[in-house]
């Protein structure tokens, strides 16, 4: 059984919905939208820590739950629109980097409303496929655990809709030439020790 908690990132009320959630459904597996190459930054910043995605994995650590990350890599995503877009203001990917989604895309509507629409394929639908294969991955490895995905709002409908369909996930990964590595599962015991 897969169940979704959407979320607002680094909002007050999604963090109570989500501790609430993961204490209610007491999931065995626990898959948060964080990049894995962003795990160290999550770890070491301590600002960085306070938001949605830090109660997801404290809380299902605290539940004995296995933690996996399914977002795709930072680095990746952020070559990806390099090469699809013809944008070269740096001030954009600077909001990349900074995790300001909302600042890189305004930047790109401000340029150009068509490498807009490109930018939010790769940061929306390509990251929904990317999730939901990982998720899948999961599922099958896990078959009779109770899985709690703990993803953005703007990710669940196309998530659930790449999960019902397998072949419409499978072409759309195909298609775009998308590899997908098994999810970083974390090691509690290090959650531990930061949080």
């Amino acid at each position: 059984m897969i169940k979704f908690v959407g979320v607002h990132h680094r909002h007050q009320y999604s963090i109570a919905e989500v501790e609430d959630a993961i204490i209610k459904e007491m999931p065995e597996i626990v898959c948060v939208e964080l990049p894995p190459d962003d795990y160290m930054k999550f770890l070491l910043v301590r600002f960085y820590l306070e938001t949605e995605m830090k109660i997801a994995i404290v809380t299902a650590c605290d539940i004995n739950a296995r933690v996996f990350l399914i977002d795709c890599e930072k680095e990746v995503i952020e070559k990806r629109l390099r090469k699809s877009l013809k944008i070269k203001n740096e001030k954009a990917f600077e909001k990349f980097h900074e995790g300001s989604i909302a600042g890189f895309l305004k930047i790109v509507w401000n340029e150009n409303e068509d490498e807009y629409k490109k930018a939010q394929e790769i940061l929306i639908k390509e990251r929904d496929a990317i999730m939901a294969k990982k998720i899948k991955m999961l599922k099958e490895k896990f078959r009779d655990k109770k899985i709690l995905c703990v993803v953005g709002h703007s990710h669940v409908n196309g998530i659930k809709k790449f999960l019902e369909d397998n072949s419409l996930l499978e072409n759309f990964l195909k298609e775009r030439e998308i590899e997908v590595k098994e999810p970083l599962e974390l090691d509690c015991s290090e959650i531990k020790i930061f949080s």
